[in-house]
């Protein structure tokens, strides 16, 4: 399902900012080796950051390079719970509650069901951040008021690089980017992100959703 695994892409950056891991001193000093002292203090502050933030409400704005355009809502409750609602015309929702990831096609009203550990989308809704776990930090930024943190996959770096942008003073987290092993760049936005906000559960029950017959496992490889 091309359309699927285009809209997985495009969230993938978020779905990294919260690795489950503490990282050990032998990876510490790896990291102490590839990047400065500033800019391993910066990625101290931004897992640091991470870690305070339970809850995420915002609208996003998604553009490719590759010509495509999407926007809609975003809603996080950590741990377990993710929502992307893409405004019309697209026609995707991406639900996670607890295990299972499910992808709903609102036009067709079909289903796939993933479990959720088996997509980047796990990363999103565990407790712990650590960028260090499975990535590896490539490249550390700080330019007119911002801080951008780029990341790849330790074990398979042809698929591509993510960067986190945040302001800085105070820290915040305003969009991320990905450039996948095909060379096209989503850029994803953040507007007005409400953060520590009370969210219903029942944003996360899709149990109410009218679907056909014939609903899937969604094959994201």
């Amino acid at each position: 399902m091309k359309s699927a695994r285009r809209v997985l892409s495009g969230v993938f950056a978020i779905l990294l900012l919260s690795l489950p891991h503490t990282p050990s001193a032998a990876e510490n000093s790896e990291m102490v080796a590839a990047l400065s002292p500033d800019d391993v203090a910066n990625v101290v502050r931004v897992e640091q950051y991470l870690n305070r933030i339970d809850t995420i409400q915002a609208r996003f704005v998604q553009i490719s390079s590759n010509g495509g355009f999407a926007e809609g809502e975003v809603f996080v409750r950590r741990p377990g719970n993710l929502r992307f609602d893409y405004d019309p015309p697209a026609t995707a929702l991406l639900i996670a509650n607890g295990s299972t990831l499910l992808y709903y096609d609102k036009e067709l009203r079909q289903a796939s069901f993933i479990p959720l550990w088996e997509t980047p989308l796990w990363f999103l809704v565990r407790e712990k951040v650590a960028l260090q776990d499975g990535l590896e930090v490539i490249a550390v930024e700080e330019d007119l008021g911002t801080i951008s943190v780029t990341l790849r996959e330790t074990e398979a770096p042809e698929n591509g690089e993510v960067t986190l942008i945040f302001s800085d003073s105070p820290i915040a987290l305003k969009k991320w980017e990905i450039l996948d092993g095909q060379g096209i760049l989503t850029q994803v936005s953040l507007i007005n992100p409400q953060y520590g906000v009370d969210i219903d559960k029942a944003v996360f029950d899709y149990s109410d959703l009218e679907i056909n017959k014939g609903q899937r496992r969604l094959d994201i490889e």
